[in-house]
């Protein structure tokens, strides 16, 4: 414990942020490290230093762990490693929460299509930020899964959980605020998969979840040719549920979410 105390006091600011949002998002490759939180150096290459040397520090100290798999190939470099809590990490984050020094989870390797889904959803928490940094909206909350998850009662009483990959609510100019859910697409999914997708929200929307307002479900596919099969799920549904969605790009999400774009319509 008093370890532990005494890491605590010696992390900067900054790496506190970088070990809390690590946990929220279960991983972060070296370059979204660097667009989060190094995004005020001077140049391309100072920020890129100084990601590097932070997190070799968090590494080095038990916060972090890397998997061995890298995203983008060798010569991504720092910025290709993808990071994720070390048990130090774990139990640092449990102690700033108040939950005390609970077990920590043995570190693994995850499958290449887990990293790949996990980090795109981490991808459209980066998007959001930058895209509050530019003044186009608040972001208010992101919280990936299984935080994100949300249970409701069906007709019948059956306890029934949705599960998106994260949900986002922003501040919109004119007060307004938008509510979304997450579903990030990688094209691993066949059809029926995502026609089951779509009717577990549909049912949701009809048994009520208790909020005063539904999110929209937004599926963010990461290929065109995934987008068009989305849509085409997406419009095989009955018209007064098909506004519950709409489909986008990564490129193109923060301009879906603040009004500005056109994807998801029928």
């Amino acid at each position: 414990m008093v370890r532990l105390v005494e890491l605590a006091d010696e992390l900067s600011v900054r790496d506190r942020q970088i070990t809390d949002t690590v946990g929220r998002l279960r991983l972060l490759s070296g370059a979204q490290v660097e667009q989060l939180f190094f995004a005020d150096g001077p140049n391309p290459a100072t920020r890129a230093r100084l990601a590097r040397r932070a997190l070799a520090r968090l590494v080095s100290r038990g916060v972090l762990g890397r998997l061995q798999r890298r995203v983008g190939g060798v010569r991504a470099g720092a910025a290709g490693h993808t990071y994720y809590l070390a048990a130090a990490g774990q139990r640092l984050v449990a102690y700033w929460q108040g939950e005390g020094l609970g077990r920590t989870r043995s570190p693994y390797e995850p499958t290449g299509a887990l990293v790949r889904h996990t980090l795109a959803v981490s991808d459209a928490f980066v998007r959001c930020v930058i895209g509050e940094r530019a003044g186009v909206a608040t972001l208010l909350d992101f919280s990936a899964e299984p935080e994100c998850w949300e249970r409701y009662t069906a007709r019948g009483g059956a306890q029934l959980t949705l599960k998106p990959d994260a949900r986002v609510i922003l501040a919109l100019d004119g007060g307004e605020e938008e509510h979304a859910w997450l579903e990030v697409d990688c094209g691993t999914e066949g059809r029926r998969t995502l026609e089951h997708k779509c009717r577990a929200y549909v049912h949701a929307y009809h048994a009520g979840t208790g909020r005063e307002v539904f999110p929209r479900v937004v599926w963010v596919a990461t290929t065109a040719g995934r987008a068009e099969l989305l849509v085409e799920v997406c419009a095989g549904l009955t018209p007064e549920t098909w506004k519950l969605f709409a489909v986008t790009t990564p490129e193109r999400l923060l301009d879906l979410l603040t009004g500005t774009g056109t994807e998801g319509s029928s």
